[in-house]
């Protein structure tokens, strides 16, 4: 009878071992995967000075604190999720609201007339409105759109990206004629000196033959100058005059 009574008793001593022993593994687990992710989220595009803060129980990592823009937000999370033995990432992190949209917009202005890749060819244009972005605009190439994307999505403050970038159509005929609008406009006397900035401010949107010149000019004179010159240019046949007067 007391060898009966005392079977289940150890059995149970037993469970209650492993129990014990399964929880200390996972505290051990959950650490280790703690310090993984913190490194990975180590990032100055990432980290605000308020988060983002980890936490992880029985392998699910949550993330909270503040963020510096949608693509940190974006980004701490898929970091975490590629760490091994993660099982599942809860996303509570909040944005940074930027200083005013004005400096969120200048900030993103800054980012793409800096890209390598933004030449007098491409267009964009913004708008924010409570740290949302918007883009417009017209590029050559559809690369540019998805990394100019991401390079206004990583400004402080940005709290989502709505990308209208549209890609010109690549075509002989163009490409040409954007050689030679380039030639004409910036071979003039009158915008000789524009040619040998790093940003030449007059852009030439080229699109099955229609010209759109935007940026911005020292005045009429050269605004009316530029589009007589697009104009009379061989193969051009439209031609919208958008450039600004700068005051």
């Amino acid at each position: 009878m007391k060898q009966s009574r005392m079977f289940p008793v150890a059995v149970l001593a037993l469970v209650l071992s492993w129990a014990s022993g399964a929880t200390a593994q996972s505290t051990s687990n959950d650490g280790a995967i703690q310090t993984v992710v913190e490194h990975k989220l180590d990032d100055k595009d990432i980290r605000n000075g308020e988060g983002p803060w980890v936490a992880v129980e029985n392998g699910i990592v949550t993330l909270k604190g503040k963020v510096k823009s949608v693509w940190a937000k974006n980004e701490a999370v898929q970091r975490a999720m590629e760490v091994e033995e993660v099982a599942a990432v809860e996303d509570e992190l909040e944005i940074a609201v930027g200083e005013s949209d004005a400096r969120v917009a200048e900030e993103i202005a800054k980012k793409v007339r800096s890209y390598p890749f933004y030449t007098v060819y491409d267009d964009v244009n913004l708008a924010v409105n409570e740290g949302h972005v918007v883009l417009e605009g017209r590029v050559t190439m559809p690369f540019k759109s998805e990394e100019i994307e991401e390079r206004a999505s990583k400004v402080l403050g940005v709290q989502s990206v709505q990308n209208n970038i549209q890609d010109l159509p690549t075509n002989i005929h163009d490409m040409r004629l954007r050689a030679s609008l380039t030639r004409r406009i910036y071979g003039d006397p009158l915008f000789r000196e524009y040619a040998f900035r790093s940003q030449p401010p007059i852009h030439i949107v080229v699109e099955r033959g229609r010209v759109v010149l935007t940026g911005a000019v020292r005045s009429n004179v050269e605004k009316v100058m530029a589009g007589t010159i697009a104009r009379s240019t061989f193969g051009v046949f439209k031609v919208e005059n958008l450039l600004k007067v700068a005051s």
